[in-house]
């Protein structure tokens, strides 16, 4: 081709190139008025600068500027013009009109200088009237795509100049040149549509009407004349000028104008391929729709952009249709090699652009197109001379059309065949013409397919010299037609005759026998080439056909002739292959690895060693596919990686292990490795690269590790010669490789490096020898020859020698570390051994640091080294954090510059913060510690373990250390050091601006203060004192000076523009607020600190900024926003003083604002309902609910908390400056104090109430000491506002956070010095009341003391008691005030005093809950209890029991009792449905019966639980034969409510009962099946299970909040029973529950398995499961900690009942008939050792739960807790099931239980083994602390079992139960006192003689095991 004039463009042509694009960007403002001067035109307009030098503008005759011979320099300004599209309409005409367009039309006949001319010939370019033209040219165009008002103009043009040219072509060569350039420039850009249809059509009709190709052909042959030196280079090029050349350009127009029609991009086989991936996608798509649905053959949008240029597109094929006839007729068209290209190309174009004829819908060209097509594959398809590109635009048409219609089906089928074997066409175009032929085969059937696929390759049986199309099978082709317009059955037409015609007169190719001719060389090639075309054809279709069926027979056929034929063809189909794994689904790829493994295997054993070549070359290619077109997850990437580890691993397999074998062997075995060590390495990545990612694949870890030390046994060490050969291979697998030994796989019990199969294997003596003399230096020497060192030890040493010391020269010496986390390392006695390595890697790495590869040892990969061994120093185990700290000091020391980067210093420092946090974790939440970390800047994570020893200890150790480190740093790079931890603490604050320690920014700070030997004169500095000087105030002034800097390049723009930023933001945030849309953090702060800068710079809008800085924080109102905005309060405070008065007035504007709004501290939606009242839920207990809303009480507390802190700095700050801003404070505070009655008495709300109150006596200190006026309403306001939080009943400190509870603790006691120091002023006004407050402050401190050290006693407590006088004054206060006062101080005394006080005022009680009992116990003197109808409700508890006995009398009584109930939600009393049922026995007025009826009206589910209780009450015991007095009202109350029932109820509750009557039936059917196997059961249960019918809305009685959608029907169980029945199943359960991540409400479908019992009274169990969710409920209220797990139990007809399956759990008994040996080892073998975080979670788990348990156990005397009533969950919490046996009931009489709750030995083992450990003495803390928080609650429990106590169930003895529980809560003990007994409780527990004597009892009488 000849050349592009881009390569001579001088460098003045290049400049005025870009000097024209910067004029064109000045737009003119309207064209020129003056049209008869050229240079006025110009005059607005700076490319006159350029054009100036042009003839055009110089010349006294501008008609006949042609004449003028263009010079270099005027050819450049016209290319550099030309070539800039301007941006402005006015300017692209004025241009268009004064040079562009003259100088276009009369291109044509241009003269160019002789010196211009010979630089064109002599650098071979195309000649300049070409190129000028399409320059030209392309402007024109460009504009016209631009500007559509230039159209006109452009097509005048266009019209003149094509005028030109059929003037002077036959005269003018230039005239012939300059078409070229038009026309390439069509062909390029096709952006105008008008454009390029218009020159078609003009030069269609010149080319076919006009004689102008036969004129151009007669002058180039007959006339000398016309011959010049152009036109011959243009030859000489392969460019000949001719008549097929212009066609071929003309075909190429026409496929650009269809590509712009379509919208896509020109390439030369752009429009087919795009015509065929949409055919694909609409057939894909359609296969995957309905039948119904496939009614669409072409896609819509193509048909819509053809039919708007419908027109234009069918003249041009029927353009293209007739002319075909002209080529077929033509002879000069191949009458030279040139000529033939052009022609076959030409057709090539013909035949793409006529794939657009199907969109047409015309009938009569679609005829035509398709004998064309014939007419083109019988034809051509076995010339010689026809080129690939045409046969490609063949096939792609004909495959276009499978999709239409399988006219042309059967001929492509059996043309492909021939193109394969013929040996013109090269395997690089079959393969392009078998993509798209796959393409055509998806409408096809699969038998064709196959067909075309055995046709192809029978071609590679042909063994004799001939060459014989192979017959193919006809077979049924499918079509998928169904539109309207069918192209089937298409009526002949007969515009097309003399095609057909010379159709007919075509003579098939007859095979002339030449190959009996060929010399063999000849042969050779050309077999060689249709094995190649052949396997490249097939494999090419099954990889882009992508079917499995083709894709198999594709690599059965290959594989079959592998070894059969020929050598070349193996060499060629195990390539093909290779090409084609990547392809592959898992079963074929498989398919292809056994392939492999067969053929290898072949090659070995028969020796060819070219073969085995092959195969390897094939391994490489495999791997180098895989590398680079999958993912490292992909599943044939692992297959392909783990049959590679295998191959190695199994190489040398023998029978006996530790079997010796000759050295012979083992070099063999050894070859034979290295021959798969190159493609394993191609598979991986190259170091320097992500290596791949092990860290979650058991598999292929231990195939990796077994890699290693199947070489190390095989003879590979270092310097052997095999590594030297391998080592580049070898270093990649290296670093991609695990470590031989780490803590993963977790391996659950300790494993001896002795049992490892693969390092038991035999060696040989030698290689003995030579490996034990390799890891002799990490030995002792006389250990190594010691018969006690295994000689697998000796290989694992050795394999970890080999790898590490490649894996380290590959630039990784840190994971050698991670060998001793994996307990065999230690139990195998090799640690010091690898702690050896571990050092000498390190050593080697620094070393290889200074000569290494930059690319592998780099400062990022060093630090990146030393980042991984710093996160070693937070591990658990004590060897490897020693080992690393060894090594982190050699590291340091040795690069001092590895820890002078961002990434090791930051996660240095990342990590002292990490370790501190861990540590305040264990106090914040001491029982539920967090395990996981997280670095700040890396996000690495790291596993901390519980122990707060071990983590102040390595903090400690690690602060140690790093101090060391970072003082050598510094001696060695002081200024670099500094500025990278100003980076890291400038880094912190930019990123947190909320409070928060950042231990390592007080590290950072304090290393960068100190004085070192670098700092030269100051180190010299004398001083005396504990305190030595520092720099810090040099880094805080540098560090301070690079904020200021940062700050003030922030705000380098004037005030307006800082303004007006300003009010865009205030805009943006409040319509945000508007919206309740999220304001992130940055927008506050980006708020805020621009307002500050804008007030400290600019007293502009001062009014406005304050009011908005202020109100906008308060409107947003979370804790992040005021935090901030407090800190810019009080920057603006003092950096601006004239505006503090101003900004404080808005803050205490708003901050009262917000105490009538009821937020924040104001606010009691988040206050805790009281216990009694909440919703009891069977359910586990939920920490992260608990959690969740705890911090959604403290984050809504926290904006008023800052403010506090705002209000008491800035007092202090300013105290002493004027008595206003006092008067300021006064009223804030006193309009604060005095709504504190409604604020929040949520326990996290304590402290700042508090804090508030000690910033009121600060405030009362000031105004006393000026003796204003607000003295004595300060000291009511605050003695009132104190005394507001004693209104409720006290409460124990809520959750495990002992930091917040001792802040807690210090602030009432700062709150108690504070009144005691202003006691006379307060006493002078308030008096008794002031006395009141200290005697509860007094009570609060003891309390929280108590909690906090349950077991230490409390100096100085109870000795002040308040008289009886104190009472009657917190009576007259608040009534309240009295019940809580005696509650804290429960004396008789006391008590007889509120009584009467009650018994005198009732109607002032009526809003105190807790005054009723006082109220009723005065009550039995007074009969009269008319005031009981005013009282506010009490518990559901509370007011069921006024229907027993004592009270069912009392009108009065019973009224309060229904109004007090049916105040709470229904959901709520649902919980008590069995408790209301009793009291039934005691309604002697109805009013229970009415209850229970109009409860069941409102709830459905209620009334179905009614129901159920009432049918399981009706008879006493299990058998349900004795009728109980209560049956009769009970039959007579169901009745009722079922006859109430709506008729949409009445539907619900038959279908429900129907459907749970169908499950609970199976019981009896199983009857006669009692003395049958567990199978026979089993196939009952499962045959009736079959039948049950799911009923739309049906569930199971123990889960009304969910719906059954399906059963399990084989998941039926028959359950252990000598004479009843019960069974087990499944059902899916769908429900709505909270989500555990965000709270909200979310639908679920889960299995529940639950057990149907017959014949076993469940009520008992209903009734202990109550009580167990109570006390779940109880301690929940308080955060503690506690895990406890009231399962679903229902009573639902005598002796009957449904039990919920405790999910993933398992019981003791059945642990012990696995044959686990205890506990601790089930622990170990699920959790993993006990020092993984694992088992640390599982053991913290168990911790809580048996907490929980014991305490329950033993204040409910649960009994026969054997070992099958204990579970364990898949957590690691211990549950305990079936309460058969409460209260004062024991099995059989036993007396062995006589202990508290059940601690055996093995539960202590769990727990560390003794009482000494931390988790043991948790477990005490949890059971005192529970114990402790259940006490005030004993009340309520026994208020849950009264109503019960006549139901008759066995556990109960009457008033004796109620006495004894009793005796068990110790009411009398003090809190201290309780928990000294509790912890009796638990040391008389541990491992009791009785526990054990039970245990082995139920051994031996029930088989359970112990």
């Amino acid at each position: 081709m000849i050349g592009n004039t881009d390569r001579i463009l001088s460098l003045r042509a290049r400049a005025l190139s870009k000097l024209a694009n910067v004029y064109v960007k000045e737009p003119i403002d309207e064209p020129s008025k003056d049209e008869n001067n050229a240079k006025s035109k110009l005059k607005d307009n700076r490319l006159d600068i350029i054009t100036r030098s042009l003839p055009l503008f110089y010349s006294s005759d501008t008609s006949r500027i042609y004449t003028i011979p263009l010079t270099l320099n005027e050819w450049e300004i016209l290319l550099a013009v030309s070539s800039t599209i301007p941006n402005d309409e006015f300017q692209a005409i004025d241009l268009l009109n004064n040079v562009i367009g003259k100088y276009f039309i009369d291109s044509a006949r241009q003269r160019v200088s002789d010196i211009l001319l010979a630089k064109f010939r002599l650098k071979g370019m195309r000649n300049p009237n070409e190129i000028i033209t399409f320059k030209l040219t392309k402007y024109l165009i460009a504009i016209s795509s631009k500007f559509p008002n230039v159209v006109d103009m452009c097509l005048d043009l266009l019209t003149n100049y094509l005028n030109e040219v059929k003037k002077f072509y036959v005269t003018k060569p230039s005239s012939i040149f300059s078409l070229l350039g038009l026309m390439n420039a069509f062909v390029q850009d096709n952006s105008s549509l008008e454009l390029s249809s218009f020159i078609w059509e003009r030069l269609s009709n010149v080319f076919t009407q006009d004689d102008f190709l036969s004129n151009i052909e007669t002058n180039l042959s007959s006339s000398p004349s016309f011959m010049n030196d152009s036109i011959v280079q243009y030859f000489e090029a392969g460019y000949e000028i001719s008549g097929p050349l212009f066609i071929n350009l003309l075909s190429k127009i026409q496929v650009s104008l269809a590509c712009r029609i379509l919208g896509i991009q020109y390439e030369q086989d752009s429009l087919m391929k795009y015509l065929v991936d949409q055919q694909v996608t609409l057939f894909k798509n359609q296969t995957n729709m309905q039948d119904s649905a496939k009614n669409q053959l072409l896609p819509n949008y193509i048909l819509k952009d053809v039919e708007n240029s419908k027109s234009l597109l069918e003249k041009i094929c029927k353009f293209i249709l007739n002319y075909s006839i002209f080529m077929e007729e033509s002879s000069f068209e191949m009458s030279d090699d040139a000529r033939a290209k052009f022609s076959f190309d030409t057709r090539a174009h013909f035949v793409q652009f006529l794939c657009l004829t199907p969109y047409l819908q015309n009938t009569d060209l679609m005829k035509d197109y398709i004998d064309l097509l014939g007419l083109c594959m019988d034809r051509y398809f076995l010339s010689d001379i026809i080129t690939p590109q045409f046969v490609n635009s063949i096939v792609t048409a004909a495959s276009l059309l499978n999709f239409l219609t399988d006219e042309l089906s059967e001929a492509l089928l059996r043309s492909l065949p021939l193109l394969v074997g013929s040996e013109h066409i090269k395997p690089v175009d079959i393969k392009a013409i078998c993509e798209t032929f796959s393409m055509g085969l998806l409408p096809l059937n699969e038998d064709s397919i196959v067909s075309t696929i055995y046709s192809i390759n029978n071609l590679l049986t042909t063994v004799n010299d001939k060459f014989s199309n192979t017959l193919m099978k006809e077979r049924q082709l499918t079509v998928t037609s169904t539109c309207s317009f069918r192209f089937d059955d298409i009526p002949r037409s007969n515009s097309f005759d003399a095609l057909r015609q010379l159709k007919n007169q075509i003579v098939t190719p007859q095979n002339n026998n030449n190959n009996n001719n060929m010399d063999k060389k000849t042969e050779t090639k050309y077999r060689k080439a249709l094995f190649e075309n052949c396997v490249t054809a097939t494999t090419t279709i099954a990889s882009n056909y992508n079917n499995h069926t083709i894709t198999t027979l594709t690599i059965t056929i290959l594989t079959q002739k592998v070894g059969v034929i020929s050598n070349d063809l193996d060499e060629i189909i195990l390539k093909a292959l290779a090409d084609l794994a990547p392809c592959c689904a898992t079963n074929q790829f498989s398919m292809l690895l056994r392939f492999f493994r067969s053929i290898d295997s072949l090659a070995i054993k028969s020796g060819n060693h070219k073969l085995i070549e092959t195969i390897f070359t094939s391994k490489n290619m495999i791997s180098q596919r895989l590398y680079e077109s999958l993912n490292f997850t992909d599943e044939i990437y692992k297959m392909y990686l783990s049959d590679l580890l295998d191959s190695i691993v199994s190489s040398g397999d023998v029978e006996k292990p530790e079997h010796h074998r000759p050295h012979t062997e083992i070099s063999r075995v050894a070859d034979q490795i290295a021959g798969y060590l190159s493609p394993l390495a191609t598979l991986l990545p190259r170091p320097g690269k992500t290596p791949i990612d092990l860290s979650k694949d058991e598999y292929l870890t231990n195939m990796f590790r077994n890699v290693w030390f199947n070489m190390a046994v095989h003879g590979f060490f270092y310097d052997s010669e095999i590594v030297k050969t391998n080592y580049n291979f070898l270093s990649t697998i290296a670093y991609n490789s695990p470590p031989l030994a780490s803590n993963f796989p977790a391996n659950n019990k300790e494993m001896s490096l002795d049992m490892n199969t693969i390092l038991r294997r035999g060696s040989s003596n030698s290689n003995i020898k030579q490996q034990k003399q390799i890891v002799s230096r990490y030995l002792n020497a006389n250990a190594v020859q010691q018969r006690t060192f295994s000689s697998s030890k000796v290989m694992f040493l050795a394999a970890t020698v080999l790898l590490e010391t490649i894996r380290c020269e590959a630039g990784d010496c840190s994971k050698i570390l991670l060998y001793l986390t994996d307990p065999s390392i230690d139990s195998s006695n090799i640690d010091k051994s690898i702690i050896s390595m571990s050092i000498d890697m390190v050593r080697k790495f620094v070393n290889l640091t200074e000569v290494g590869n930059l690319r592998l040892f780099n400062a990022k990969s060093i630090a990146s080294q030393l980042n991984d061994i710093f996160l070693c120093l937070a591990n658990k185990n004590t060897l490897l954090q020693d080992a690393s700290f060894q090594c982190c000091d050699l590291f340091i020391k040795s690069i001092p510059s590895s820890l002078c980067h961002h990434n090791s210093l930051y996660t240095l420092l990342d990590l002292l913060t990490t370790l501190f946090d861990s540590v305040v974790d264990c106090q914040t939440n001491k029982f539920d510690v967090k395990y996981e970390f997280y670095l700040n800047h890396s996000q690495r994570k790291i596993l901390v373990p519980g122990s707060k020893a071990w983590r102040t200890a390595t903090l400690s150790g690690l602060r140690k250390a790093a101090k060391d480190w970072l003082k050598f740093l510094l001696n060695c790079s002081n200024e670099d050091t500094k500025i990278l931890l100003q980076s890291y603490v400038s880094d912190i604050g930019q990123s947190r601006r909320t409070n928060k320690v950042e231990y390592g920014v007080s590290f950072a700070i304090e290393m960068a203060g100190l004085i070192i030997p670098a700092d030269k004169e100051l180190y010299r500095i004398s001083y005396r004192g504990s305190s030595k000087p520092n720099t810090i105030a040099s880094f805080i002034a540098q560090h301070s000076w690079r904020s200021k800097f940062l700050v003030e390049t922030a705000i380098a723009s004037s005030k307006e523009d800082i303004s007006d930023s300003l009010d865009e933001q205030v805009q943006s945030i409040r319509q945000k607020l508007e919206i309740k849309e999220k304001i992130s953090i940055k927008e506050i702060t980006d708020f805020l600190d621009m307002s500050a800068a804008l007030l400290i710079l600019s007293t502009d809008k001062a009014g406005t900024v304050i009011s908005d800085i202020v109100h906008l924080p308060f409107e947003i109102f979370s804790s992040d926003a005021i935090e901030i905005a407090t800190n810019v309060w009080l920057t603006v405070i003092k950096e601006r003083p004239d505006m503090a008065h101003i900004l404080l007035s808005e803050v205490a504007f708003c901050w009262m604002n917000s105490i009538d709004a009821g937020q924040g501290l104001y606010s009691q939606a988040y206050d805790i309902v009281a216990t009694d009242n909440q919703m009891m839920e069977y359910s586990p207990y939920n920490k992260k609910a608990i959690d969740r809303a705890a911090k959604v009480a403290a984050d809504s507390l926290k904006p008023h908390r800052y403010i506090v802190k705002f209000f008491c700095s800035h007092f202090e700050g300013t105290r002493f400056e004027s008595k206003s801003l006092l008067r300021i404070f006064t009223r804030t505070v006193e309009y604060g104090l005095s709504r504190l009655n409604k604020a929040s008495c949520h326990p996290f709300a304590r402290m700042i109430r508090n804090e508030f109150v000690v910033f009121g006596c600060a405030i009362l200190k000031a105004n006393h000491k000026q003796s204003t006026i607000y003295v004595e309403k300060l000291c009511h306001s605050i003695v009132d506002a104190a005394l507001s939080w004693f209104v409720e009943l006290p409460a124990w400190p809520f959750g495990s956070n002992e930091l917040k509870n001792n802040a807690d603790l210090t602030v009432l006691l700062q709150l108690y010095q504070k009144l005691d120091e202003l006691s006379g002023v307060i006493q002078k006004y308030c008096g008794k009341e002031f006395e009141l407050l200290k005697y509860f402050l007094a009570n609060e401190i003891q309390v929280i003391e108590t909690w906090l050290a349950p077991l230490t006693k409390i100096e100085g407590a109870n000795k002040n008691e308040p008289s009886e006088s104190i009472v009657a004054v917190a009576f007259n206060k608040m009534p309240s005030l009295a019940v809580s006062l005696v509650k804290r101080y429960p004396r008789d005394k006391l008590t007889r005093v509120l009584e009467t006080l009650v018994a005198k005022n009732p109607l002032k009680c009526a809003g105190v809950p807790g005054a009723l009992d006082i109220y009723l116990s005065a009550g039995l003197i007074n009969k009269d209890l008319h005031p009981i109808v005013y009282w506010t409700p009490v518990s559901p508890l509370k007011s069921i029991g006024l229907f027993l006995q004592k009270w069912n009398r009392n009108e009065f009584i019973l009224q309060y009792s229904i109004y007090s109930l049916e105040s709470h939600d229904v959901n709520v009393t649902f919980f008590y449905v069995p408790q209301i049922v009793q009291c039934l026995r005691y309604d002697q007025t109805g009013y229970v019966e009415k209850l229970i009826l109009d409860t069941a009206s409102i709830s459905v589910l209620f009334s179905h639980q009614i129901i159920w209780n009432m049918l399981a009450n009706c008879y006493l015991g299990d058998d349900g034969l004795v009728e109980d007095a209560i049956k009769p009202t009970l039959d007579r109350v169901r009745e009722k409510m079922v006859k109430t029932f709506s008729k949409k109820h009445y539907e619900f509750y038959k279908e429900e009962f129907g459907f749970f009557d169908d499950v609970t039936s199976i019981s009896g059917k199983l009857k006669p099946y009692i003395k049958k196997s567990k199978a026979e059961k089993k196939q009952k249960i499962d045959e009736e299970m079959r039948k049950i019918v799911v009923r739309p809305g049906a569930y199971l009685p123990s889960n009304p909040d969910g719906v059954v959608v399906d059963i399990n029907r084989t998941s039926g169980k028959p359950l252990q029973s000598h004479a009843k029945a019960p069974f087990m199943a499944t059902f899916k359960i769908k429900k709505t529950v909270e989500d555990p991540a965000t709270g909200n409400p979310m639908e679920i479908e889960k299995w529940q398995a639950a057990i149907f019992k017959v014949g076993d009274d469940c009520r008992q169990d209903v009734l202990a499961l109550q009580l167990v969710s109570m006390f779940r409920t109880i301690w929940s209220a308080i955060g503690l900690d506690v895990y406890v797990f009231p399962y679903r139990v229902t009573a639902t007809a005598p002796g009957c009942g449904v039990i919920d399956v405790l999910p993933n759990s398992v019981s003791r008994d059945m642990l012990g008939r696995e044959a686990v040996n205890g506990l601790y080892e089930y622990f170990v073998s699920k959790f993993g050792d006990e020092n993984t975080i694992e088992f640390q979670r599982a053991r913290n788990n168990f911790v809580k739960s048996l907490a929980g348990y014991s305490v329950i156990s033993y204040l409910l005397q649960f009994k026969d807790r054997h070992n099958g009533n204990i579970m364990y969950d898949d957590q690691g919490h211990c549950l305990h099931i079936d309460f058969g046996f409460i209260f004062d009931i024991v099995p059989g009489g036993v007396k062995f239980e006589a202990v508290p709750f059940k601690l055996t030995k093995e539960m202590v083992r769990v727990m560390g083994g003794s009482d000494e450990t931390p988790a043991y003495r948790a477990f005490e803390e949890l059971c005192i602390k529970a114990y402790m928080a259940a006490r005030p609650h004993m009340d309520s429990i026994i208020e849950c079992i009264e109503p019960m106590l006549g139901s008759g169930l066995p556990c109960f003895k009457g008033g004796k139960t109620i006495r004894n529980l009793e005796s068990r809560f110790q009411p009398q003990k003090t809190d201290h006192e309780a928990a000294l007994y509790m912890k009796g409780l638990i040391r008389k527990s541990f491992e009791s003689v009785f526990t054990k004597g039970y245990d082995e009892f139920q051994r031996l009488t029930n088989g359970i095991a112990y």
